[in-house]
């Protein structure tokens, strides 16, 4: 996997937008800026429209920003759906997904002769039948010859990072588990998970080793995403997997796909991080890189602003899984930096601040003026970076501050040793002013007592409806536990390393924050980040393995070879918070180089596909083919029912570490923050009863 999903998705996107030649791609963006030169003798770019479905829309805005689409050759973008005057002697490029509303309004366009030529894209494969109406329609108004191009291009996925997609299908987990859902809504639900997987592994060129839990969703779409891989590569006709070189690399590189249900693990979806991507997707919701925050001005006033979080910002690449903390002296060591930078220019130019570079001293040497100049752009973009960033982090600590997020994150990472009394304790502080915060503090506690007492949790849930908290997502979670018999394995964090390295990494980060107010103060003129930031706790989160990333371990290290196994128990040295319908999640210490051993016997139980090899029925239990017992460098793994950034920063962090570097790529069906889960918890309740 020599490129990332994010960076074969742009070079697709980039490829339509030039029309799907040969050629393009990643990388392409300079392409129009040589093309405009035609003195040289290089053609003019061809100028076009780009009208997309809101999904599509959300696909492209994902990765690609308006200057992007610029440089590429679109000059307006649009809804399909929203009123268009026509633009004629102009070509569009439809991007949609293949639906018959779709194929309606684009018949339609086409008959009312918006635009001179059309470049036809579906973000799926589109079924006959439609293709068929789309035919007939345009047939019937005489205008099938302005159709230039039909393609499927499969880039029915979001990436908001490099290595973590999403289907964009909310509220999935609710979907799955709703009473009322019919069997046929849940089959085009699963399909469509399927068909979203499908396109994932195409745009990787990969065809990988499916394993997937039996019993719920994830096994069924097992079953249909095998059949599905296995019809194409079978195929000599329609192999899409076959095209380009990079399939002979996919041959001896083969990841291992490992599909999971979201019930497997529900405790990583409430738990409260404190990493400054993880705090931010809690409190503002990520939503296609982009957050928006309430803040108030000098007069009072309260004021709504938007922020890009671009994978492309080098400090938010590099500080988004790091302890927040951290981050806050990361933004002062960049504002530090910028201030000399900024001095040095401003003192060779005469001028007192970057404002006035404008009026620089003509006295100066030409060198200076010309450092000057051309530095002046780069600092400016730099500045608004950090203004950007310290006003994110400025937020997150009055956050932090009025809802002791910080004391609440240090109780659950040692969860397993708290009280009944330390947890009413919490509920009932007034100072903890946020009710949800109470209840996912409590549901962890739970999880992780599996005998508590039925007196100890009443006295527990008095508390939480005193508190004024919602009561149906706990209720669900109960029926859950008493319909399917849940069992959930919890133990203390595990911490790799010697009890002496982690002391000594502890007490360096400590010395950094002692001083951390000094350094802060005086950041921006507006600012108050230094005094808030003394109220909050120094804390260094432990180093631990959540359920999903010792069962990828399990995976990753060889199909065990074990036939018939049937699912573990609750023993072992867990790591983390599971709760699962079938089967608990223990696990032995990551620290020591092994795979837990329970969740070994879970992954034993799992079923295993192979598209690659004829049918033989199930390959659960037996080595197969030497494709699938060995151990992998590559792994997917996809969770049906939402995912979050604990989960995938907890991946990266194993993939890094391990020796040699592995790469995993994390998918869920949708990204989704605590607030959001446990909504849908409460909604499940409703229609449960």
């Amino acid at each position: 996997m020599d490129q990332s999903l994010r960076q074969r998705q742009i070079g697709a996107l980039v490829r339509m937008l030039h029309l799907n030649e040969d050629g393009a791609g990643f990388g392409a963006f300079d392409n129009d800026k040589a093309a405009v030169d035609s003195e040289n003798g290089v053609s003019t770019p061809i100028w076009k429209v780009l009208v997309f479905d809101s999904f599509c829309r959300d696909v492209v805005s994902t990765v690609l920003r308006v200057n992007d689409l610029r440089e590429n050759g679109v000059t307006v973008h649009m809804l399909l759906s929203s009123p268009r005057s026509p633009i004629p002697d102009v070509p569009a490029i439809y991007f949609m997904q293949p639906n018959a509303e779709n194929i309606q309004l684009i018949s339609k366009d086409i008959s009312q002769d918006l635009y001179e030529l059309y470049y036809v894209n579906f973000s799926s494969q589109l079924p006959r039948t439609l293709l068929e109406e789309f035919a007939v329609q345009t047939t019937a108004s005489g205008t099938s010859h302005q159709v230039a191009q039909v393609y499927d291009q499969y880039l029915n996925f979001l990436c908001p990072e490099e290595n973590m997609f999403s289907l964009h299908m909310p509220d999935t987990f609710e979907t799955i588990h709703n009473p009322s859902v019919s069997d046929t809504a849940m089959g085009a639900l699963i399909d469509r998970i399927v068909n979203g997987l499908f396109s994932v592994l195409l745009t990787m060129k990969t065809v990988p080793v499916i394993s997937a839990p039996r019993g719920n969703a994830a096994e069924m779409i097992a079953v249909r995403l095998d059949a599905k891989l296995r019809e194409h590569v079978m195929s000599s006709r329609n192999n899409l997997f076959s095209e380009g070189a990079e399939d002979v690399v996919a041959q001896s590189k083969r990841p291992v796909l490992v599909l999971l249900d979201r019930e497997m693990d529900l405790g990583s979806m409430l738990t409260h991080s404190w990493t400054y991507q993880g705090l931010i997707h809690d409190l503002y919701d990520i939503q296609l890189n982009q957050i928006s925050i309430s803040q108030k001005d000098d007069s009072g006033r309260t004021l709504k602003k938007s922020y890009d979080l671009n994978v492309g910002d080098s400090f938010w690449a590099n500080n988004a899984p790091l302890p927040f903390p951290e981050v806050a002296i990361g933004i002062d060591d960049a504002s530090n930096a910028f201030k000399r930078e900024a001095d040095e220019i401003t003192r060779m130019g005469g001028v007192s601040s970057l404002d006035e570079v404008s009026n620089l001293d003509m006295g100066a040497s030409t060198k200076q003026l010309q450092r000057a100049i051309t530095s002046l752009p780069e600092l400016t973009a730099r500045k608004a970076n950090i203004d950007m960033h310290m006003n994110i982090a400025t937020a997150l600590l009055d956050m932090i501050k009025d809802r002791q997020l910080d004391v609440l994150f240090q109780m659950e990472e040692q969860i397993g040793r708290q009280s009944k009394a330390s947890i009413i304790e919490a509920i009932n502080d007034p100072e903890k002013a946020n009710p949800q915060d109470k209840m996912r503090l409590y549901v962890l506690y739970m999880l992780a007592n599996e005998n508590l007492k039925q007196a100890d949790r009443d006295e527990c849930e008095a508390a939480l409806q005193a508190a004024g908290c919602d009561m149906a997502s706990l209720e669900y979670i109960n029926k859950l536990r008493r319909l399917n018999k849940m069992s959930s394995s919890i133990a203390s964090p595990s911490v790799t390393g010697s009890s002496g390295a982690a002391s000594t990494a502890s007490g360096d980060l400590l010395g950094k924050f002692s001083s951390i107010s000094n350094r802060l103060a005086g950041f921006t003129d507006s600012s108050s980040l230094g005094s808030i930031l003394s109220g909050v706790r120094n804390l260094l989160p432990t180093r631990k393995q959540l359920p999903i990333t010792r069962i990828v371990e399990s995976a990753m290290s060889g199909r065990p070879s074990v036939a018939g196994s049937s699912g573990g128990g609750n023993g072992g040295s867990g790591l983390g918070i599971g709760i699962g319908l079938r089967t608990g999640i223990g696990g032995g210490s990551a620290a020591a180089g092994g795979v837990g051993a329970s969740s070994a016997k879970m992954f034993e139980d799992f079923v295993h596909f192979d598209p690659k090899h004829a049918r033989r029925g199930n390959l659960a239990g037996s080595n197969a083919t030497s494709d699938t017992a060995g151990p992998s460098q590559d792994a997917i793994v996809f969770v049906v029912g939402g995912g979050n950034y604990i989960e995938y920063q907890n991946l990266m962090e194993f993939a890094q570490r391990a020796t040699p570097r592995k790469h995993i790529l994390y998918g869920s069906t949708d990204i989704v923050n605590a607030d959001a889960f446990l909504k849908q918890l409460a909604r499940l309740n409703q229609s449960s009863k």
